[in-house]
Formats: structure tokens, sequence, C-alpha cells
């Protein structure tokens, strides 16, 4: 059960999403339409391959400021899931790669705030990420009293540091209230960045080796429950809840370790899993040289960056405690049922790839 003040008895009213045509955006937005919400879909390049009555598309992109004020004209509530990954870092980065995320991740979130102070939201529910307070060591009790990284080694974890405080600094409890959510690995049955890309190592037959198995273990969240808790997030955006102006780590309640949640729809699709295991500290070497050269001598992108390689090989998980305490969040599907919807998708897209 939660505690403190409960979630509002009114409706969350008008609601844009950005990043509308990602992968979580379309899935806010679907949900919101099946609650009977108004919505409006901010995009960007990419279109939505869905309609409705009560569906208002609009394209821009954040960090243009007067646009965004266009966007968040009589507007209730605002769910951020707009986000450039760019999991590069070091000093290798050219100035173009890391102005291009800043653009996005931090200023087009200064935009979006500023959008909603000067409009009038009432509430923002802010997708941050656990790779926020992901220090490349073992931490398997990540909660709000971790602290922001400090080894930052991709220009990802920099802008999302930067944006969530925006996010929470901007809370007012005479006027836009603001919480946001902290997700590890977001994965469903449809295209999505995890799943995808061991789908296309199987099927070209290079997933031949792991890396530092069992790999390191990780809580991810299956697409319908990350929905479902920035539905829950939202509702208890009301003045003197606890959830107001805090950040909260959501997950299916399932950490494993990387390989052995690959190994199901590994198996499931008629492959095995690599008899051969490669130490993660070499790879590690290799990929910090590759990362360099390729920016510095154009040579083809590495395999993993080294933060993906440090995500893949060291332990770390948030917990569900506060969001279950202060805003109710659990679970609706189970980890097990999640990852069968996703092998039934992988299992047609496999026979449509084939045919």
């Amino acid at each position: 059960m939660s505690s403190g003040q409960g979630p509002s008895d009114e409706a969350l009213g008008h609601c844009l999403v950005t990043g509308a045509a990602g992968f979580l955006g379309r899935h806010l937005v679907q949900a919101l339409l099946r609650g009977g919400y108004r919505v409006r879909a901010l995009i960007h390049n990419t279109k939505l391959s869905f309609e409705d009555p009560r569906l208002e598309i609009v394209h821009g992109a954040i960090e243009d400021g007067a646009r965004m004020l266009e966007a968040c004209a009589d507007i209730d509530s605002v769910f951020h899931a707009a986000a450039s990954m760019t999991l590069f870092g070091g000093r290798a980065v050219p100035e173009s790669y890391r102005h291009a995320s800043y653009a996005t991740n931090v200023e087009g979130t200064k935009s979006i705030i500023a959008a909603c102070q000067q409009r009038g939201v009432r509430r923002l529910v802010h997708t941050s990420s656990i790779d926020v307070c992901f220090n490349a060591e073992e931490d398997m009790h990540i909660d709000s009293r971790s602290p922001y990284a400090t080894k930052l080694d991709n220009i990802y974890t920099e802008t999302k540091i930067l944006a969530e405080r925006a996010v929470l600094e901007a809370n007012d409890n005479t006027g836009l209230l603001t919480t946001a959510l902290r997700p590890d690995g977001i994965y469903g049955p449809e295209s999505n960045i995890m799943l995808d890309r061991l789908f296309e190592q199987l099927v070209t037959g290079r997933f031949v080796a792991t890396i530092g198995r069992p790999g390191a273990t990780h809580d991810h969240i299956y697409i319908d429950n990350l929905v479902h808790a920035e539905l829950l997030a939202a509702k208890h955006l009301v003045p003197g809840s606890p959830a107001c102006g805090k950040a909260y780590f959501v997950g299916d309640n399932k950490p494993m370790p990387m390989f052995e949640f690959f190994r199901p729809m590994t198996e499931a699709l008629g492959y095995q899993m690599p008899k051969i295991d490669i130490p993660a500290k070499p790879v590690m070497i290799a990929m910090r040289l590759w990362q360099y050269l390729h920016f510095g001598l154009g040579v083809p992108r590495p395999i993993f960056t080294p933060h993906e390689l440090a995500k893949l090989t060291i332990s770390h998980c948030g917990t569900n405690e506060e969001s279950s305490r202060d805003f109710g969040y659990e679970p609706i599907v189970s980890a097990e049922d999640a990852m069968n919807e996703c092998i039934a998708y992988y299992k047609r897209k496999l026979l449509a790839d084939t045919a």
C-alpha cells in the first residue's frame, strides 16, 4: 500500500507525450487513449502507426522552446519520454556528438520544464534511467539514497543526470509537480533495442560467445509494467504526495543475470547458448581502444561501447521498495509471462524473415 497523499481523484486531463513515436512513448499514448484521455503526441521524424479521434499529433524538436510552448498549451499532464541514446564517451568524442545529446537530453528537457511552468501544466513525469546512479561498480540495492554517478564514461549518463536534476528541482507544491522514473533495460513484444540486438546476433550466427558469464544481474522492466508505473506516478502527483520532487526505480521485481535473461528466448528460437566465455577485463581494454580509434581514425563502430560492456558485466539493481510504498507500484505482468510474449513475437518475426 502507498503512504502519504493518495492518488488524485481528478483525471490526468489533457496529456502530452514527448518521444511519442518511440518504444515507450507509443505505449504510453495507447494506454492513455484506452483510459479515455485526450492525448497530444509529440514526434520528431518517425510517424505513429495508429489513429484515434482523441489523438492529436504535433511535430517538433523538444529543444525548440517556442514549439514546446505551443505543444504544452491546454495540457494538464506531461509524460516526457524523448531522449537521445548517446552511449559513447571519453576524450575522443567530438564536440558535435556531445552537442547533439546535450541539445535533446538537457536543453530539450529544460525547454519542456519552462513550457510546463509557463502554461500552468500540473504534473510532469520524466523517464530517467538507472544509469544516472550506475558508477561501474557492483551495487545490488540502489535506492533514493544512492548518489549520482561520478564515473561518467558516456554522454548519455552525463546528460540524463542533468535532465533528471532539472526536473526534480522544478517541483513546486504551488504549481508544477514533478517526478522521475529510473528503469533499467526496457523490453517487450515488438521492436526494442535490447532484444532486437540479441535476435540479430542469433539469426546472423554472431552469438558465439558470452562475456563474463553469467553476466551482470539486472531487474529489467517489461513495457506494460513501465507504462503502469508511469500512470501511477502521474496520478500521485498531488500536493503533499511523497512522489513529488523524487526519483524512483521500477522493475519487474525479478533480478537475474543477463545471459540467463537471454536464455529462454535463445533456446525457444532453436539456438543454443554459447559454450565459449570471454573474461570481461581484456574485452573492456579492447573496447576503450576501439572507441578511441573509431572517433580518432574513423574505424568502424566497436561491437560494444565501454558503457554497454560495463552494463553487461557489472551487476546493479534498483529497488522497487520506494515506488511500491509511495505510489503503489507492483508489476502487473510477471517476468515469465513477459518473456513468453516476447518469445512469441520473435518467433513470428523469425518465420516472416525466413519466408
